[in-house]
């Protein structure tokens, strides 16, 4: 789990978002988010809204103090709620929608930043859902970026392909094929970002040519990943980690 929130407070703003985990987010007072996809606008979020599991790239339009935001892991979805992560991905819904009940919010970040941590800390005593541990051993597996094929994820686990599909749709949000494809997408990105965006730098991750990545950019972000970078450069101001002050 990771809070953050950016660091200073331009009169407005926007904080892109790579596609990964759900989110947690948290309004101080005076702040509106309005929240853009590939797809789809939320022109107003909830103070205490939930960012499903995201296939896209995400923009977060701000006016006002920065959002807070939690992170939420396959793990952290298990322990938090019983509704299916699947049924909630590339979505912005009011964090009630599974079960999270909106307390009554402070007006400043630090104050809303302990409540989005106790927040996503709820229930984190009562043991993780049936499926706990291939969560676990597949977001492991997800993180080697060397396992492409669901079969052989499968039998690494010691389950059947239709049972992880089945536990990675409840708790991921999407199918293990998508998710292999989207780690492997969004290390290689980051590859290319360091590179000084030379397309050799994406070899090492599987892909086999420049259009075989561009392919994979046009899927996870709309648009080209030098595009990307350049815009999101110039929009995303700093960010400060908000965790010390749970």
């Amino acid at each position: 789990m990771r809070v953050t929130g950016p660091a200073y407070v331009p009169a407005r703003y926007a904080i892109p978002r790579l596609p990964g985990a759900a989110r947690l987010i948290v309004l101080p007072a005076g702040t509106q988010v309005a929240a853009e996809t590939r797809c789809r606008f939320d022109a107003q979020l909830a103070r205490v809204s939930l960012l499903g599991p995201t296939s896209r790239a995400v923009t977060l339009w701000v006016d006002g103090p920065a959002p807070i935001e939690v992170e939420l892991d396959a793990a952290d979805w298990s322990r938090i709620t019983h509704v299916r992560a699947d049924t909630l991905t590339d979505r912005i819904v009011p964090a009630a929608t599974i079960g999270i009940a909106s307390p009554a919010l402070p007006g400043d970040a630090l104050g809303c930043a302990r409540v989005a941590h106790a927040l996503a800390a709820q229930r984190r005593h009562l043991p993780g859902e049936p499926g706990a541990a291939v969560t676990r051993g597949f977001a492991a597996l997800v993180g080697r970026f060397d396992v492409t094929d669901v079969g052989a994820a499968a039998e690494m686990l010691g389950v059947s392909p239709h049972q992880l599909r089945r536990t990675t749709l409840r708790y991921f949000g999407f199918a293990p094929k998508l998710l292999l494809v989207r780690a492997r997408f969004l290390a290689a990105l980051e590859a290319f970002r360091q590179s000084g965006l030379r397309f050799d730098s994406v070899l090492a991750f599987g892909y086999f040519d420049s259009s075989h990545f561009l392919r994979d950019a046009n899927r996870f972000l709309g648009t080209t990943p030098r595009r990307y970078l350049e815009r999101t450069a110039a929009l995303a101001p700093g960010e400060w980690d908000y965790a010390a002050a749970a």
